[in-house]
């Protein structure tokens, strides 16, 4: 009788220095399963970027995009913004921009097609203090 292997995470991470700043490169399923060990890195990553540096997240080999996953980039963003430090987003595929903008969230993440294009692009200083326009609004029976 063989074994088959059991994959011990569904999620694969890279982290390259740039000059431009830091690629994290993310591949496999970000959901609530695999969201902290996401985090992590993405936390030590950050650490290891300063302004004007930019934080680069390539999702273009992930294969599944969640709520939580959707959650722990708007969480990166607000920590990066804080540090003064742009966050970037590369996805060409549906899989991961299809939730983005079915949420509401294309503008508050913008999407790169490329890691060159992120690293790039000129950094839009942020002080973290500003508030995140969306374009959906809360029922007011909820609050």
């Amino acid at each position: 009788m063989s074994e088959l292997a059991v994959p011990t995470s569904l999620l694969g991470l890279t982290t390259e220095c740039h000059g431009a700043g830091v690629v994290v490169t993310v591949s496999g399923e970000i959901d609530l399963g695999t969201r902290d060990e996401l985090a992590e890195h993405l936390d030590e990553a950050l650490g290891a970027v300063s302004p004007p540096q930019s934080l680069v997240v390539d999702l273009n080999e992930v294969t599944f995009l969640g709520s939580a996953g959707l959650a722990l980039l708007l969480d990166t963003q607000d920590a990066a913004a804080r540090k003064g430090v742009p966050l970037r987003v590369v996805a060409t595929q549906r899989v991961v921009r299809r939730p983005i903008e079915a949420v509401g969230l294309a503008e508050a993440l913008p999407l790169h097609p490329t890691v060159e294009s992120a690293l790039t692009e000129l950094p839009v200083p942020r002080r973290g203090d500003e508030l995140v326009d969306f374009p959906f609004q809360a029922n007011p029976a909820f609050r």
